[in-house]
């Protein structure tokens, strides 16, 4: 064997080369999976706030109208909009920087898995479809506001603030129980999704449940039938044996007649000829 080209302090380079882009492929792999999940929470929390605004949406023109409700909706239509172009920022880094990595072949870049990619098309979809559904809901509110305005009515005992006032203890009151109001949907509409799971995949063991009876009888139907055949092909068998051993009766009988017949027709002719033989001498 012969170590001439085999350039030792070369190699020693390149391993020392990868040992150092591994810690920074890793770093940057925990990069992206930071922003994936932050991503996902902040979609998470916009979806939550697009159910509570459509829920508001829903009480305008009914006997819950009011302009406390009305206040609450252009708050949180606001709120939705700063988060609407946050989440729209993350999500175009996103989808930025997982392409530009799978283009690139270079030993710096980030190793992209499916998992990743996956979950970067999920939250691409459902952040243009929670976009699309917050923007007709916020169409429809402005009509409803158009088609049945309301007054304003003051409680003759509190006097009237001035419009930063109010302004600023709406959004004091709002915040902290939008928050809690979104939670709490958001676990409901959790807990809802999950029961009507559990009861679908009820229902179906319900259904295998019953199919398996009913295979049950008919194997149990078709059992009884094949006892039945079994029990005739038993006596079926009997019958033939018994009937064989009386044809063998039978036989023998007709065989023992037909030799005395003969034995019987021989002594007649014998005797005739006797009685012949007598007459004439």
């Amino acid at each position: 064997m012969s170590f001439a080209n085999f350039d030792i302090e070369a190699q020693r380079s390149v391993s020392k080369g990868r040992k150092s882009v591994e810690p920074e492929q890793t770093a940057l792999q925990n990069d992206l999976d930071s922003i994936i999940s932050k991503t996902s929470d902040q979609v998470q929390t916009f979806a939550s706030l697009v159910q509570q605004h459509d829920k508001q949406r829903r009480q305008l023109g009914t006997k819950r109208d009011c302009i406390q409700l009305r206040n609450n909706v252009n708050v949180l239509e606001v709120r939705i909009e700063d988060m609407e172009g946050a989440i729209k920022q993350l999500v175009n880094n996103l989808v930025q920087l997982i392409n530009k990595n799978q283009k690139s072949s270079k030993e710096n870049s980030i190793e992209i898995t499916s998992k990743q990619i996956l979950i970067k098309e999920r939250l691409t979809k459902e952040f243009s479809e929670l976009q699309s559904s917050f923007h007709t809901a916020r169409r429809q509110a402005e009509d409803k506001m158009k088609q049945t305005p309301i007054q304003a009515h003051v409680d003759e005992q509190t006097p009237l603030l001035d419009n930063s006032e109010q302004q600023q203890q709406q959004q004091t009151q709002v915040d902290p129980d939008l928050v809690e109001q979104t939670e709490l949907q958001y676990h409901m509409l959790l807990t809802e999704e999950r029961n009507r799971e559990l009861n679908q995949v009820s229902q179906g063991i319900q259904e295998v449940n019953s199919i398996f009876k009913d295979l049950s009888e008919l194997v149990q139907q078709q059992g009884e039938q094949l006892d039945t055949v079994e029990d005739n092909i038993l006596q079926l068998h009997s019958n033939t044996q018994g009937a064989d051993r009386e044809l063998q009766k039978a036989h023998e009988y007709q065989r023992r007649r037909s030799k005395w017949s003969c034995i019987f027709l021989v002594a007649l002719c014998v005797f005739v000829l006797i009685v012949v033989l007598a007459v004439l001498s």
